[in-house]
């Protein structure tokens, strides 16, 4: 066995302060060589070109003469590559994410010859507690990763790690990749023994693994050269064969489980997921569209006969996984590139809203219903009550709705008049060989904005009859009262701002805080001398109420200094203009608050605090596939910077979509926008909305000593100066149970969509669809119960439908019911078997529908 094992890579960030248009051209010089210099030579055995195969995509896409080159290296392992497609952030990217991220990636680079078993993710900021369960399930041998390790939690560095459910992997934590990235041309041996002393003190075991390469470089060509005169046996390896050794080489491994977060031995950028918050919102949104929104409605659609777009969903998760690696979801790049990155959010969004649109409009066009019926679909695997925001064309002042002969509770909105959709429809009857319509008859149309309370079938839709009627229809008035109120809150906004709750609730009151940071696009930092604002003055306070809803709208004016120096100063210079509006829904337990910020600040932070009446010592998140429960003490860390800590420890935390008060009564807050979270009194719930930071890069902060991250460069672009921010977040309280939070938050953030197709949309505006198919008036294509609903799709390799569920309970598995018996259980690769008809805590269930 050799003493060090050499692994020559390049760790290729695909974008950063520079754009991928300059990562490609300069990967094209740069993989050229590499890929000759491996097929000519033999002296490299193994070169890892950093586990990602979207940068061999781009590659290919301009050298595909170098294919068959490439294929050989992979085959014969000297250029090695996968699992991923892209280099992924684990904390704030969600459960499904991650999988297509490895499904994707392995099949492509099984394709080109094989992958590494090894979920390598060597600069990825901290590690999520649920990789062993994702690594496990996806077949990988071993885990790989730099950021996150503390003294505190493990001080072995070679470990099996196990998920809550108990799966488990060997895992390496590597000391730093770019640890061998400068050696002398010429070494006496000296330079690989200061090597081998940092890596006997980081506490690594023999063989030592030694990365020779970092960001961005080429290959090291005369790396056989500079290895020769060390006293060591030296070998240059593929990684998963120095893994191989290294765990032969332990007797006994130590086990852990639990997340990695601590930026004691390098920084983990822990609060870097409030940056750019407004592109944080649209992969959020993107994310969970696709899963929970398109992949199902695809699979509904899919059953009734029409064809599953499989191609154009994956070129929608493609753009939003190259999205997904670690810088780009941080976005502390340049603001050119996260121009780029919007642009695919915003390009992913588009393809797979059209879609959504024609597979309503296609089902819709075959259902046998009168003119102006509309159905509402439900994308979630369970039975649901829920309230639907439903945008209608109407030729009727006045009517009734009516599923399956019972009326239905709605609430008008708005309706207004639309000028020009009749007409415009009127003009290409014909289209569909018909010889007249039945709007020859109506003289104008309206626009009518509604919410429709009902009972939505499980995985399905359901059709919606409009029947005009003489009698007036109710609209929500303009109420002179000053709050709102149902079976269990009272909401009321005093003067300053503060949102005050009464009634059968453990909140006390919510309001917006302001403070400053002195940090950078990477990291909150504390400044030397704060000003925390949460008061300002109240005007356009309004309320309506209606059957279903009661809603208080109005504007909040904060003073605020327009930078840290006035900060310092209490110079309040600047007005943070923030138009709140709050809702609450007849029978529903949960306080819906939508805000929309125009920043024109900087250095500053704004969050959400929700003050509760109750006290705790843990915090409740979710995250993928599971809850998470984490201490918020963290004092006892109050000597990181004598102790030599990279960065400050802090209770600033990542979740999915909600955070919660570890209590028999807890009070939790979901949210669509900024996954970030913190406790602070033991009683309140932060949820930071948006960070405002000119820097890129920043030298020497408060909470993070030393160099800048990344780059130091001044880019006003990352002030978020006059962007309005805005996003919906559902404050409640109930039983602290993780499943009925889990399911409420999934049911908040995935709404049923109503949608209404036929003849009124047949014009050039709208594109004009040929009606040639029928389609039953309702739809199920499945139930699931007593488990969470992750995705329903097709499979990767055959033309069946997959569907994924959860447990999001920590201490005892499910059993669950599903509607649909015949089926097969499989692991999350698809390929290999699983069994069992329950769920362990924290895991999942692939089950293929046969």
């Amino acid at each position: 066995m050799s003493d060090i094992k050499v692994i020559a890579h390049t760790h290729w960030d695909k974008e950063w302060y520079f754009t991928d248009h300059r990562s490609l051209i300069y990967s094209l010089a740069d993989f050229d060589e590499i890929i000759d210099y491996l097929s000519e030579n033999d002296d490299i055995k193994s070169f890892l070109l950093d586990g990602q195969t979207s940068i061999i995509d781009d590659y290919l896409e301009f050298r595909p003469e170098k294919k068959e080159k490439l294929i050989k290296l992979i085959k014969d392992k000297k250029l090695i590559t996968g699992p991923w497609y892209t280099q992924s952030d684990t904390l704030v990217i969600g459960g499904e994410n991650l999988i297509r991220n490895l499904l994707i990636g392995m099949r492509d680079s099984k394709s080109l010859g094989g992958y590494q078993s090894i979920g390598y993710l060597p600069d990825s900021f901290g590690m999520s507690e649920q990789l062993p369960l994702i690594y496990s399930q996806m077949g990988l041998k071993y885990a790989f990763f730099r950021r996150g390790i503390a003294d505190h939690l493990i001080k072995k560095r070679e470990f099996n790690w196990i998920s809550p459910s108990g799966e488990e992997i060997k895992t390496f934590n590597l000391y730093h990749y770019g640890i061998m990235a400068y050696p002398p041309n010429e070494d006496d041996g000296s330079y690989i023994e200061s090597l081998v002393k940092k890596l006997e003190d980081f506490g690594n075991s023999k063989p030592y693994i030694l990365f020779n390469g970092e960001d961005q470089k080429p290959i090291r060509k005369n790396l056989p050269e500079i290895i020769k005169n060390s006293k060591y046996h030296i070998e240059i390896s593929t990684l998963e064969d120095a893994l191989d050794d290294v765990f032969a080489n332990i007797k006994d491994l130590e086990t852990y489980k639990g997340e990695f977060t601590f930026g004691q031995h390098s920084r983990t950028h822990k609060s870097i997921f409030s940056t750019r918050a407004d592109l944080k919102f649209k992969h959020n949104n993107l994310e969970r569209f696709l899963a929970e929104v398109i992949e199902p409605l695809s699979s509904i659609a899919y059953k009734l006969g029409i064809r599953y777009e499989k191609e154009l969903i994956e070129k929608c998760y493609k753009l939003l996984l190259l999205n997904s690696a670690h810088d780009s979801i941080g976005m502390c790049n340049s603001d050119k590139t996260n121009y780029f990155i919007e642009n695919r959010y915003d390009t992913a969004f588009d393809l797979s809203d059209n879609l959504r649109d024609l597979l309503m409009r296609k089902i819709g066009d075959g259902i046998d219903s009168k003119n102006f019926s509309f159905q509402i679909y439900n994308t979630l695997a369970n039975r649901r009550n829920a309230y639907v925001s439903c945008e209608i064309r109407l030729p009727y002042e006045n009517f009734i709705i009516k599923r399956a002969g019972k009326e239905i509770a709605y609430d008008i909105i708005s309706k207004k008049e639309d000028p020009t959709i009749l007409a415009k429809s009127i003009k290409e009857i014909g289209v569909n060989n018909e010889s007249q319509s039945s709007l020859l008859k109506y003289d104008k149309i309206y626009k009518v904005e509604l919410i429709v309370y009902d009972e939505i079938l499980p995985m399905g839709y359901q059709s919606y009859q409009v029947i005009e009627t003489s009698e007036k229809s109710k609209e929500p008035k303009i109420s002179e009262d000053d709050f709102i109120e149902n079976d269990y809150y009272k909401i009321s906004v005093d003067e300053k701002g503060q949102i005050l709750v009464k009634g059968d609730s453990n909140i006390n009151k919510i309001y917006f805080e302001d403070n400053g940071d002195e940090g950078d696009s990477y990291d909150y930092s504390s400044p030397n001398s704060d000003l925390k604002i949460s008061e300002g003055q109240v005007s356009n306070l309004k309320v309506i109420k209606g059957n279903l809803f009661q809603k208080l709208s109005y504007d909040l004016t904060r003073k605020i200094p327009k930078d840290l120096k006035n900060r310092d100063q209490k110079i309040l210079d600047t007005k943070l203009q923030t138009k709140v509006s709050l809702v609450l829904y007849k029978n529903k337990k949960y306080i819906e608050i939508t805000y929309k910020t125009l920043n024109n600040a900087i250095e500053h932070r704004d969050r959400l605090i929700v003050d509760s009446k109750i006290k705790t010592n843990q915090s409740i998140a979710d995250q993928q596939f599971g809850t998470i429960l984490r201490d918020i003490d963290y004092e006892k860390f109050d000597t990181w910077k004598e102790d030599g800590w990279d960065e400050k420890p802090r209770g600033i935390e990542p979740m999915i979509s909600f955070a919660a008060l570890d209590n028999p009564e807890t009070v939790y807050a979901i949210t669509n926008g900024v996954r970030e979270y913190e406790i602070l009194d033991k009683n309140k719930i932060a949820l930071s909305l948006f960070r405002s930071t000119p820097y890129l890069g920043k030298a020497d902060l408060n909470d993070r000593p030393g160099r800048a991250s990344g780059v130091f460069e001044v880019q006003m672009g990352h002030a978020l100066l006059n962007k309005e921010l805005s996003s919906t977040i559902y404050i409640g309280d109930m039983e602290n149970d993780y499943y009925k939070i889990h399911q409420i938050s999934k049911e908040l953030l995935t709404k049923p969509i109503a949608y209404q197709a036929g003849e009124i949309y047949d014009n050039t505006d709208y594109f004009v669809l040929s009606k040639n198919q029928t389609y039953p008036e309702s739809y199920s294509l499945l139930e699931a119960k007593n488990a969470i609903f992750s995705t329903l799709k097709l499979c990767q390799y055959d033309d069946k439908l997959i569907l994924r569920l959860y447990n999001p309970y920590r201490d005892r598995d499910i059993d669950f019911d599903l509607s649909h018996k015949n089926v097969e259980y499989l692991k999350a690769d698809e390929i290999r078997k699983d069994d069992g008809d329950f769920i362990k805590a924290c895991a999942i269930k692939t089950i293929k529908l046969l």
